[in-house]
């Protein structure tokens, strides 16, 4: 069994119902940029695109895992590693644990502020869309490593309809050789959008199983 080296761990603080991340500093942790990731993960020796990472940390997330205390966010680490095949180990597992709380803070957050990591709009549109697919990609994957790990250990778990499976499905398949125009660029917008609200519905929905779970055997 491989075990990962200590972490600082950060914990979410509640205001007026919001959840916002603090290091051991005390200063507001926002979300890492794409392009923070993809030098975290350079620097650990690791060739997979940024937004595959986020997605499968939000299909986790989907499935039911939490990175809220130490022993949730090892349990969601190893389950990342499963779901995208890699090893995550170092300097990258602390930029994680700040990427997975500051991603659920987002998707719990009132003004609906989460967005999947993808490269700034600036760049080619090409990349942008290999970036869809891959985030698309690695939702499903952990979406799938995580229901297949907890129904083994009979937890529940939340569903995802076979229609939205269906449709993310499609995105990781999208071409991603689209001519550089207005429509393609507003179909990457629609696209993006129904992501970031298929994402926010899903985990919404697995946080609260898990909150009426725990409830049951607290009652």
């Amino acid at each position: 069994m491989r075990h990962h080296r200590c972490i600082r761990f950060q914990l979410p603080t509640i205001r007026d119902g919001t959840i916002l991340l603090f290091d051991a500093l005390g200063a507001f942790e926002d979300m890492p940029h794409w392009e923070e990731a993809a030098d975290s993960l350079f620097n650990a020796g690791l060739t997979i695109n940024p937004s595959a990472l986020h997605g499968g940390m939000v299909g986790l997330l989907a499935a039911g895992f939490s990175p809220r205390t130490e022993q949730h966010f090892s349990s969601t680490v190893a389950a990342l590693e499963k779901a995208l095949a890699v090893e995550l180990t170092g300097e990258l597992v602390e930029f994680i644990s700040r990427l997975s709380l500051a991603t659920l803070s987002a998707i719990e957050d009132a003004d609906y502020t989460f967005q999947p990591m993808l490269p700034p709009d600036d760049d080619a549109l090409e990349e942008r869309l290999l970036s869809v697919s891959e985030w698309s990609t690695g939702f499903l994957s952990g979406f799938t490593q995580g229901i297949t790990i907890r129904e083994a250990a009979g937890q529940p778990v939340a569903g995802l309809t076979a229609e939205a499976l269906k449709d993310i499905a499609a995105i990781a398949q999208v071409d991603t050789e689209e001519s550089d125009s207005e429509t393609a660029e507003r179909q990457l917008d629609d696209i993006i959008e129904y992501l970031r609200f298929a994402a926010i519905n899903t985990v919404m929905e697995a946080q609260a199983l898990q909150e009426t779970d725990l409830e049951d055997h607290q009652s």
